[in-house]
């Protein structure tokens, strides 16, 4: 164990123990370590977090034991082949209603159905205790009522695809360790930190009901412990220039990872703010994940100062080039057009969106072009790229008017393609209108799809199934795919569902 992950665990020991009552604060305040002596509040925090998150994945697999009749070893082998037989792969879990339960590959995601609280867990080596950075991530965003650590680890990573800066500084420092010693994914909490469990435990706990200055200080959490100092100028001596020290070393130590993820460090960047040289220089690079990362940041900061940058980068990507080109472009038409920046010249090349984004391209001509929203439209109803097809059925579904309606029936006089048109079959069999409905089954019957009976297999002597092909998956998934993509859109499609967009000029 690394000494600062010491030195921090001793620290949490002496939080525990600590009294605030009679305590003269500024002068326990400059006996504390300086900053670096400790682990960082993002680091420290983390571990915190990472403990209290190995139960709740612990709790998932004694809920698929228990009322699942799951084999978690046979589940983290076999994956799919392993899912319970005697239970479907999404369902309500038994004698817990509340609960959602969803197998998936070697894992099993538990999902509140009120407060959204998503625990999602690989099985690897017979445990729930390693941990997936992207399950962990989703977490964090699927939380509505954090608890304090946890609002606490949230409030650190504003941009919360930065937490996987603190996985791999914990996997460096010894507190994380990978299932195989060549791999770097996915990590567990080593033995020797788990024996602090109960600490951490103790800890939180005070840090829910008491005073927290003094805790986040001692733990070295200087940034909270200067916010809490506010209106205390004899306090805020102290903790001001430890906290921007803090903030320093952050930044140094981001600088210095040139050989982790360049997004997630630019992200990091931007959450300590001044990252405005670290992305201008991204958005005048080649196009990449870091450019990605950039025009998200932006696009959050909201600030119009960007126009110029963003603009010039339109001008030398593709709208329908290598991926993620589409993604960057129509990100930042989106930003432009927000903030009318050369709205004429911006609304002009709207017709050129394309790769994956023919979708959110049409919702911006909803939105901002109405003239150029059929032809987007169009475009995305009869292209190869399902994405496409699936994100404007989707938006004509749930604008659900005649107008609407009509270019969803017209898509399957254009074709009697089963993939092609399943998207928007399901479209319109999802606004419940009579007539779409009865188109669907005309054209199911002129074009009439044989079901695919399946493959068994015999595993440990007991047969799964069925299997299907790809295909067959997508086929009989796309009603799913389209209403979940509909919710995902329905709040932003409401306020457009009113424009009835004209014909093309020719």
């Amino acid at each position: 164990m690394h000494e600062k992950i010491q030195r921090l665990l001793a620290a949490i020991d002496q939080a525990i123990q600590s009294e605030s009552d009679g305590v003269d604060l500024p002068e326990l305040l400059t006996r504390l370590p300086a900053p670096g002596t400790l682990p960082s509040p993002w680091e420290a925090w983390g571990l915190i977090v990472l403990m209290r998150h190995r139960r709740r994945q612990q709790w998932v697999q004694t809920m698929v034991e228990t009322r699942l009749d799951g084999n978690i070893a046979a589940i983290g082998q076999m994956g799919s082949l392993g899912h319970p037989e005697d239970h479907p792969r999404r369902g309500s879990l038994p004698g817990m209603s509340e609960w959602e339960y969803f197998f998936h590959g070697c894992g099993c995601c538990l999902s509140h159905k009120v407060n959204g609280d998503a625990i999602d867990v690989d099985f690897h080596d017979g445990s729930a205790n390693y941990f997936d950075t992207y399950f962990f991530e989703h977490y964090l965003n699927s939380l509505r009522h954090a608890e304090p650590p946890e609002q606490r680890l949230q409030q650190l990573h504003p941009s919360q695809e930065a937490v996987s800066l603190f996985f791999e500084n914990l996997r460096r420092l010894g507190v994380l360790v990978p299932l195989r010693d060549e791999s770097t994914h996915p990590l567990r909490l080593a033995d020797d930190v788990v024996e602090y469990e109960d600490s951490i435990d103790q800890f939180c706990q005070k840090w829910a009901r008491e005073d927290r200055l003094m805790l986040a200080a001692i733990i070295g959490d200087w940034l909270s412990a200067d916010a809490m100092a506010e209106g205390e100028p004899a306090l805020q001596a102290i903790t001001g220039p430890r906290a921007k020290a803090c903030v320093e070393l952050r930044r140094s130590e981001l600088r210095a990872m040139t050989n982790f993820r360049s997004p997630d460090v630019l992200r990091g960047l931007a959450d300590l703010g001044d990252a405005q040289q670290d992305i201008s220089a991204a958005l005048e690079g080649e196009p990449s994940g870091l450019t990605s990362a950039a025009i998200d940041i932006i696009a959050q900061q909201d600030d119009p100062q960007w126009c110029p940058a963003v603009f010039a980068l339109t001008r030398r990507i593709r709208p329908d080039g290598q991926v993620p080109q589409p993604y960057i472009w129509t990100r930042a038409q989106t930003f432009l057009l927000r903030h009318q920046h050369k709205i004429d010249q911006v609304v002009q090349s709207l017709p050129d969106c394309g790769g994956t984004q023919i979708g959110e391209g049409a919702l911006l001509a909803l939105e901002y072009a109405p003239e150029h929203a059929l032809s987007l439209i169009r475009k995305g109803l009869r292209s190869s790229i399902p994405c496409n097809r699936i994100d404007v059925a989707a938006l004509l579904a749930v604008i659900n008017k005649p107008w609407s309606r009509r270019e969803l029936l017209a898509s399957l006089e254009y074709s009697n393609d089963q993939a092609l048109t399943a998207d928007a079959r399901a479209a319109l069999l999802e606004t419940c209108n009579e007539e779409a409905e009865q188109a669907v089954v005309a054209w199911e019957k002129r074009n009439p799809h044989e079901n695919e009976p399946g493959t068994y297999l015999e595993v440990e002597g007991r047969t799964v199934g069925p299997f299907f092909s790809v295909n067959e998956v997508m086929l009989r998934q796309r009603g799913e795919f389209v209403r979940s993509a509909m919710q995902e859109i329905h709040d932003r499609v409401m306020k457009i569902r009113h424009v009835i967009p004209p014909e093309p000029k020719s």
